[in-house]
C-alpha cells in the first residue's frame, strides 16, 4: 500500500464529520444565544422606559396591535362599562419564591373595536401558598391603568379565558393592571414580573467555549491518531 493510501486510511472521516456536525451546532446555539442577549436587553429597556412613560388610550395602542405591531409592555388606560360578573379561572404563578394566584376580570369596551380586554388584576393576597384554591369572581374596576402583555408570553388559562369572549371581539392582550379605580380588594396588583434575569452573554460564551474544547479535542485525537 503506497504512503498516501495508508494515510488516507489513518484519516478518521467520520470523526471529522461528527465534530464538524457539533461545532455547527454548537456555535449555532451560541449565535441564538446572543440574539436573545439583543432581544433581552431591548425588553430591559423598554421596562425601565416603562416606569415614567403616560399611560397612553387603550383603542389607540390596539388598533397598533391589529395592524401586526409589537405592543407589549405598552401602558395603557382602559375606562370599563358596567356589566355582569363573569367568573374566569385564576392564574397560577410564582413571585418572590411562593405559589400565588393572580386573579382576572373583564372589562367591557364601550364604542372600540374590540367589545372586551381581559384584566389581570394582579396576586389574591389570601391565596398565597395555596395548592388548589376555590374559585372566586371578580368584577372589573370602573378603570384600569396597566401595561398590556400578549397571551403566550404569560400562559396559564388566558388564551382559554379569550376564547371564551369570542363573540365580544376580545383584544389580543392582556391587560396586566397597575391601578384599579376603584381597587379591587384582597389583590395586590404585579404587572410585571420580580426579576428579569439576563444571563445570555454567558450562556453565549458557554456555547462557544464548548466549541472551541472540541476542535482542540479533535485536534488532539486527529495528532495522535496520525503518529500511530
Amino acid at each position: 500500500m503506497s504512503e498516501i493510501a495508508r494515510k488516507k486510511a489513518r484519516f478518521p472521516i467520520v470523526l471529522t464529520i461528527a465534530t464538524l456536525i457539533a461545532f455547527s451546532i454548537l456555535c449555532g446555539l451560541g449565535a441564538w444565544q446572543m440574539q436573545r442577549l439583543a432581544w433581552k436587553e431591548d425588553l430591559l429597556a423598554r421596562i425601565e422606559t416603562l416606569k415614567t412613560a403616560p399611560a397612553r388610550p387603550l383603542a389607540t395602542v390596539l388598533a397598533r396591535a391589529d395592524r401586526g405591531e409589537d405592543v407589549d409592555f405598552v401602558r395603557v388606560a382602559a375606562d370599563c362599562a358596567s356589566g355582569p360578573t363573569v367568573a374566569l379561572p385564576l392564574v397560577y404563578g410564582v413571585r418572590d419564591g411562593d405559589m400565588v394566584w393572580r386573579a382576572m376580570a373583564a372589562c367591557r369596551l364601550s364604542g372600540q373595536a374590540h367589545g372586551v380586554v381581559l384584566l389581570d388584576l394582579g396576586v389574591v393576597d389570601a391565596l398565597t401558598g395555596q395548592i388548589e384554591p376555590s374559585p372566586r369572581s371578580f368584577a372589573a374596576p370602573a378603570r384600569a391603568v396597566g401595561v398590556l402583555m400578549a397571551p403566550k408570553a404569560l400562559g396559564g388559562d388566558r388564551e382559554k379565558a379569550l376564547a371564551a369572549f369570542a363573540a365580544d371581539r376580545p383584544a389580543s392582550h392582556i391587560l396586566m393592571v397597575e391601578t384599579a379605580t376603584p381597587a379591587v380588594s384582597g389583590v395586590t396588583p404585579a404587572p410585571l414580573p420580580a426579576e428579569i434575569s439576563n444571563r445570555h452573554l454567558e450562556y453565549a460564551l458557554t456555547w462557544f467555549g464548548l466549541a472551541v474544547t472540541l476542535l482542540f479535542i479533535y485536534a488532539a485525537m486527529l495528532w495522535r491518531k496520525m503518529r500511530s
